[in-house]
């Protein structure tokens, strides 16, 4: 049987809440919280297309492109992302988020 999702997705977003002012006036700097996203995926290195992605006319070098399901949340660029094999647990490749791209069935995902 031909799996079409063959890798993991793997990545952490560092939210932050601003600061801001209690009630007699002092400054509060809350915690950063991490959140950690996980989603079934397939990622392809040195695509045939190239290693370019032109957006608004600037190109973006990237290594990998990943497709994954519309409903991951979105990535914000530079978020390190880790893609390991599903059968193996290894270690495909890494790269940070050059773009992020909703589209009608899938979400794409290009890293540098």
């Amino acid at each position: 049987m031909i799996r079409k999702r063959i890798h993991t997705l793997h990545a952490s977003i560092l939210e932050s809440i601003p600061p801001y002012e209690d009630g007699n006036g002092n400054m509060i700097f809350p915690e950063s919280n991490t959140r950690d996203i996980t989603a079934s995926c397939r990622a392809e290195s040195g695509t045939k297309d190239g290693q370019r992605l032109v957006k608004g006319g600037v190109a973006l070098e990237y290594s990998y492109l990943v497709f994954t399901e519309k409903s991951i949340d979105a990535l914000p660029l530079n978020t390190l992302v880790k893609i390991t094999v599903n059968d193996t647990n290894e270690v495909f490749g890494e790269g940070e988020v050059v773009y992020f791209e909703r589209g009608q069935r899938v979400t794409r995902i290009w890293l540098s």
